[in-house]
């Protein structure tokens, strides 16, 4: 694909279209309160997040792709000064709420950008993606890859989700008499959180503004900011 035309998590000048895969800090620098050179595609869960990582922020310059659906983008080439049409998708890369990867083709071929992404072999919600990735792909092959390899040497053995919070509750369960505190980010982890609260019948303390990305997720019984109510706090 030609320069100029679009960027992925990169946020200098130069690029008609910008595509946001998830809002953690590693793809937003760059990014801020005052940026405002073109729009901005993203999912529609980042783009209810967005404002409260970038307050004051245009949001007129935010474009919503909904997953699956291709859409289409006319820009202009820099180099002649002629229409170029662009195709993207975007697909659940079931990373942190709102990331996603994008599937761009045109002229210049097929180009997938994984962003971030964990497609656990037999999660059903990454079994959706793929079935969505290859049913976009048809007998189309990719010729360009952006792959997300952290992680991706073999020595590593992470377990699955499901596992990994249930081996949390259980040390949390063993430990009753003492204040419990879970490290983590200001997105992503929310099914970890669930499953503590789900597995143990506690609420969750956070911070008033998680608590706030975890209304607009949809979680509206299970956080609280009342350190008084319970003794797991993130």
């Amino acid at each position: 694909m030609e320069k100029g035309l679009i960027s992925v998590d990169r946020w200098a000048e130069g690029s008609q279209a910008y595509f946001l895969t998830n809002l953690h800090t590693d793809h937003t620098q760059g990014l801020s309160s005052t940026w405002a050179m073109a729009p901005i595609f993203c999912s529609r869960v980042t783009a209810k997040l967005f404002p409260f990582k970038f307050p004051n922020f245009n949001l007129s310059l935010l474009r919503v792709l909904d997953l699956g659906s291709w859409h289409s983008l006319s820009l202009i080439s820099p180099s002649t000064g002629s229409k170029v049409t662009v195709q993207v998708m975007a697909i659940d890369a079931y990373h942190c709420p709102g990331a996603v990867m994008f599937l761009f083709r045109g002229e210049f071929g097929c180009m997938l950008n994984t962003g971030d992404f964990r497609w656990e072999k037999n999660c059903e919600r990454a079994k959706l993606a793929k079935e969505m990735l290859l049913n976009a792909l048809k007998d189309d092959a990719v010729d360009v890859l952006y792959l997300d390899n952290t992680y991706c040497n073999p020595t590593f053995q992470f377990p699955t989700r499901e596992v990994a919070a249930k081996q949390v509750a259980d040390i949390i369960s063993s430990h009753p008499d003492h204040d419990i505190v879970v490290g983590i980010d200001t997105l992503g982890k929310e099914d970890l959180l669930l499953h503590i609260s789900n597995a143990l019948n506690v609420k969750i303390w956070v911070w008033p503004e998680r608590l706030q990305t975890m209304h607009i997720l949809g979680f509206h019984d299970i956080f609280t900011t009342d350190t008084s109510l319970t003794r797991v706090m993130v």
